[in-house]
Protein backbone atom coordinates (compact mmCIF):
# COMPACT_ATOMS: atom_id res chain seq x y z
CA UNK A 1 0.00 0.00 0.00
CA UNK A 2 1.50 3.34 -1.04
CA UNK A 3 0.66 6.36 1.11
CA UNK A 4 2.26 9.78 0.63
CA UNK A 5 2.60 12.72 3.00
CA UNK A 6 3.31 15.53 0.53
CA UNK A 7 5.24 18.54 1.82
CA UNK A 8 5.10 17.28 5.39
CA UNK A 9 8.47 18.59 6.56
CA UNK A 10 8.92 17.18 10.07
CA UNK A 11 5.21 16.26 10.37
CA UNK A 12 5.05 12.47 10.17
CA UNK A 13 2.17 10.04 9.86
CA UNK A 14 2.47 6.31 10.53
CA UNK A 15 2.66 4.31 7.29
CA UNK A 16 3.15 7.38 5.04
CA UNK A 17 6.23 8.21 2.98
CA UNK A 18 7.20 11.83 3.63
CA UNK A 19 7.85 13.52 0.24
CA UNK A 20 9.42 16.94 0.69
CA UNK A 21 12.53 19.04 0.12
CA UNK A 22 13.28 19.07 3.86
CA UNK A 23 16.09 17.02 5.38
CA UNK A 24 13.45 14.98 7.28
CA UNK A 25 11.93 13.67 4.02
CA UNK A 26 11.93 9.97 3.20
CA UNK A 27 11.92 10.98 -0.46
CA UNK A 28 13.54 14.33 -1.24
CA UNK A 29 11.48 15.82 -4.06
CA UNK A 30 10.33 19.24 -5.25
CA UNK A 31 6.54 18.98 -5.47
CA UNK A 32 6.52 21.46 -8.34
CA UNK A 33 7.91 18.61 -10.45
CA UNK A 34 5.87 15.51 -11.39
CA UNK A 35 5.81 12.91 -8.63
CA UNK A 36 8.07 9.92 -9.33
CA UNK A 37 5.17 7.45 -9.17
CA UNK A 38 3.20 5.70 -11.90
CA UNK A 39 -0.31 6.85 -12.73
CA UNK A 40 -2.98 5.21 -10.54
CA UNK A 41 -0.40 3.75 -8.15
CA UNK A 42 -0.92 5.62 -4.85
CA UNK A 43 -3.58 4.58 -2.32
CA UNK A 44 -3.65 7.73 -0.20
CA UNK A 45 -2.24 11.25 -0.15
CA UNK A 46 -2.09 13.71 2.72
CA UNK A 47 -1.11 17.33 2.06
CA UNK A 48 -1.26 19.40 5.25
CA UNK A 49 -0.73 23.14 4.72
CA UNK A 50 1.57 22.73 1.74
CA UNK A 51 -0.58 24.26 -1.02
CA UNK A 52 -0.07 27.76 0.41
CA UNK A 53 3.62 27.37 -0.46
CA UNK A 54 2.85 27.46 -4.19
CA UNK A 55 1.88 30.37 -6.39
CA UNK A 56 -1.66 30.42 -7.75
CA UNK A 57 -0.48 29.86 -11.32
CA UNK A 58 1.62 26.77 -10.50
CA UNK A 59 -0.70 24.82 -8.19
CA UNK A 60 -3.30 23.59 -10.75
CA UNK A 61 -0.64 21.50 -12.53
CA UNK A 62 0.69 20.24 -9.20
CA UNK A 63 -2.80 19.16 -8.12
CA UNK A 64 -3.42 17.50 -11.48
CA UNK A 65 -0.27 15.43 -10.92
CA UNK A 66 -1.40 14.41 -7.43
CA UNK A 67 -4.70 13.18 -8.89
CA UNK A 68 -2.76 11.42 -11.69
CA UNK A 69 -0.85 9.19 -9.26
CA UNK A 70 -3.86 8.46 -7.04
CA UNK A 71 -5.57 5.12 -7.67
CA UNK A 72 -9.24 5.10 -8.68
CA UNK A 73 -11.07 5.07 -5.35
CA UNK A 74 -7.94 6.44 -3.65
CA UNK A 75 -8.23 9.10 -0.96
CA UNK A 76 -6.55 12.51 -0.81
CA UNK A 77 -6.75 14.87 2.19
CA UNK A 78 -5.78 18.46 1.51
CA UNK A 79 -5.72 20.84 4.47
CA UNK A 80 -5.32 24.53 3.72
CA UNK A 81 -5.86 28.04 5.01
CA UNK A 82 -9.06 29.62 3.68
CA UNK A 83 -8.83 33.25 2.52
CA UNK A 84 -12.38 34.23 3.53
CA UNK A 85 -12.03 32.91 7.08
CA UNK A 86 -8.53 34.38 7.37
CA UNK A 87 -9.76 37.85 6.44
CA UNK A 88 -12.66 37.58 8.90
CA UNK A 89 -10.19 36.73 11.68
CA UNK A 90 -7.91 39.61 10.75
CA UNK A 91 -10.80 42.09 10.71
CA UNK A 92 -12.07 41.03 14.15
CA UNK A 93 -11.49 43.10 17.29
CA UNK A 94 -9.61 40.28 19.03
CA UNK A 95 -5.80 40.58 18.85
CA UNK A 96 -5.29 36.81 18.97
CA UNK A 97 -7.65 36.43 16.01
CA UNK A 98 -5.81 39.20 14.16
CA UNK A 99 -2.53 37.29 14.64
CA UNK A 100 -4.14 34.08 13.37
CA UNK A 101 -5.34 36.08 10.35
CA UNK A 102 -1.82 37.39 9.70
CA UNK A 103 -0.40 33.86 9.87
CA UNK A 104 -3.13 32.69 7.52
CA UNK A 105 -2.18 35.34 4.97
CA UNK A 106 1.60 35.24 5.21
CA UNK A 107 2.60 32.13 7.11
CA UNK A 108 4.51 32.36 10.38
CA UNK A 109 7.17 34.99 9.75
CA UNK A 110 8.23 35.36 13.37
CA UNK A 111 11.47 33.45 12.76
CA UNK A 112 13.80 32.95 9.81
CA UNK A 113 12.45 30.09 7.72
CA UNK A 114 12.87 28.69 4.24
CA UNK A 115 10.90 31.08 1.98
CA UNK A 116 9.03 28.18 0.38
CA UNK A 117 7.06 27.63 3.60
CA UNK A 118 5.76 31.19 3.58
CA UNK A 119 2.37 31.66 1.98
CA UNK A 120 2.49 32.53 -1.71
CA UNK A 121 -1.25 32.24 -2.25
CA UNK A 122 -4.20 31.65 0.07
CA UNK A 123 -7.07 29.76 -1.54
CA UNK A 124 -10.81 30.10 -1.00
CA UNK A 125 -12.77 26.92 -0.36
CA UNK A 126 -14.96 27.39 -3.50
CA UNK A 127 -11.82 27.82 -5.65
CA UNK A 128 -10.35 24.54 -4.40
CA UNK A 129 -13.60 22.66 -4.83
CA UNK A 130 -14.00 23.97 -8.40
CA UNK A 131 -10.43 23.01 -9.31
CA UNK A 132 -10.95 19.49 -7.97
CA UNK A 133 -14.29 19.12 -9.78
CA UNK A 134 -12.53 20.04 -13.03
CA UNK A 135 -10.24 17.03 -12.46
CA UNK A 136 -13.26 14.71 -12.42
CA UNK A 137 -12.75 13.27 -8.94
CA UNK A 138 -15.58 11.12 -7.57
CA UNK A 139 -16.27 13.08 -4.38
CA UNK A 140 -15.13 16.14 -2.44
CA UNK A 141 -16.06 16.51 1.22
CA UNK A 142 -15.09 19.70 3.07
CA UNK A 143 -14.62 19.24 6.80
CA UNK A 144 -13.12 20.95 9.81
CA UNK A 145 -12.69 17.69 11.69
CA UNK A 146 -9.11 16.79 12.61
CA UNK A 147 -7.66 20.11 11.45
CA UNK A 148 -3.96 20.40 12.22
CA UNK A 149 -3.73 24.20 12.80
CA UNK A 150 -6.95 26.24 13.17
CA UNK A 151 -10.46 24.85 12.77
CA UNK A 152 -11.74 28.44 12.54
CA UNK A 153 -9.53 29.47 9.61
CA UNK A 154 -8.64 26.20 7.85
CA UNK A 155 -10.45 23.53 5.85
CA UNK A 156 -9.68 19.94 4.99
CA UNK A 157 -10.98 18.49 1.76
CA UNK A 158 -11.40 14.73 1.66
CA UNK A 159 -11.22 13.78 -2.00
CA UNK A 160 -11.94 10.40 -3.55
CA UNK A 161 -10.70 9.80 -7.08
Amino acid sequence: MTKLNLGGGSLRFEGFTNVDLSPQADLKHDLRNPLPFEANSVDEIIAIHVIESFYQWEFPDILKDWVRVLKPGGKMSIEFTDLDDTIALYLSDNESNKQSGRWGLYGNQSRPVDPIVLHHYVWRLPEMEAMLRSLKVTSIEPTREGIYHSNVRDWRLIVIK
